[in-house]
Formats: structure tokens, sequence, C-alpha cells
């Protein structure tokens, strides 16, 4: 039964005879009433700080959970912006060995044409050196005939040119 302080303090009781004092009774009655109020005001007050401490709780609570949340996602986020640098990076590691590979073979591709450039040279200088070994021998040869002591050694007062010119006729 849930006693109210009103209850307590209109509470009718059965006069016998010889019974209680009536005014000590009903002085006592108030007195329990007055202390059921009192304690009811302090356990509405108390339940309205449980409320209060309770509301608190569960704001702390949904800032906590959206933290957690947050911390989550920035944790998500850093994984992924960490999966995708390293992606990156491969991509671009990846794409400076493919441009060092092309470096290398266009150095290596030139070096063979250089090598092919220089074999083509060392053999024109070897076909210029016996051509113009022959031209200098052909021309050795020509200044060490016997037609040059000859035309050297020619007077020409000795003979008449028409006589010459006679021999080439025939």
């Amino acid at each position: 039964m849930d006693y109210m302080p009103r209850d307590i303090e209109n509470k009718q009781f059965n006069i016998v005879h010889k019974g209680l004092n009536e005014n000590e009774v009903r002085d006592y009655l108030r007195e329990l009433s007055n202390e059921l109020e009192k304690l009811r005001e302090e356990k509405a007050m108390l339940q309205k700080l449980i409320d209060d401490k309770d509301e608190n709780i569960n704001r702390f609570r949904a800032v906590e959970n959206t933290i957690g949340e947050a911390l989550v996602v920035a944790q998500r986020a850093g994984d992924e912006i960490k999966g995708a640098a390293g992606m990156q990076a491969d991509v671009i590691i990846k794409d400076a060995q493919n441009h060092a590979d092309q470096i290398v073979n266009d150095a290596m591709q030139k070096a063979r044409e250089i090598t092919y450039q220089t074999e083509d040279m060392k053999r024109q200088s070897k076909i210029f050196r016996a051509r113009f070994q022959m031209l200098v021998q052909a021309q050795l040869d020509l200044l060490q005939n016997e037609d040059w002591d000859y035309l050297l050694n020619y007077d020409l007062e000795t003979k008449p040119v028409v006589q010459t010119q006679q021999n080439d006729v025939e």
C-alpha cells in the first residue's frame, strides 16, 4: 500500500475505552507525515538528479560513440590513404623503372649505332688508304717511268720538229 502524507494525517482510529491519548497519536502521525513528505521530496530530488546524471552519461556515451566512430573512420581513412600512397609509390617506381629501362635501351641503341659507324669509318679508311696507296704508287710508277727520262734528256735543237710529226702519223 502506498502511504501519502495526507492519508496518514487524516487517518481515523476507533475510540476504545482506556485507549491512547488522541493528541499524542495525532502529533506523532503529523511528524510521520512531515517526515514522509520530506523523504518523498528528497526522493523526487534524488530521482531528478539521477535522471540528469543518466542524461549526462547518455550524452557522454553518445560523444564517446561518436569519437570511437570518428577514430574508426580516421583509421580506415589512414589505411586507405596509406594503401593509395603505397599503390601510387608502386606506380611511380614502375614508371621510373620503365623510364630507366627506356633510357638504357636508347643508350645501348646509340652505342650500337656509334659502334657500327666506327666500324664503317674504319672500313672506309682502309679502303681510302688502299686506294690512296694505289694512287701514290701509280704516281710514283709514273715518275719512275723511262718516258720521263727520255723527255728530260731530249734535245730539241738536234732533231727537227717535223720529223716528230711524221713519226706520229706513221
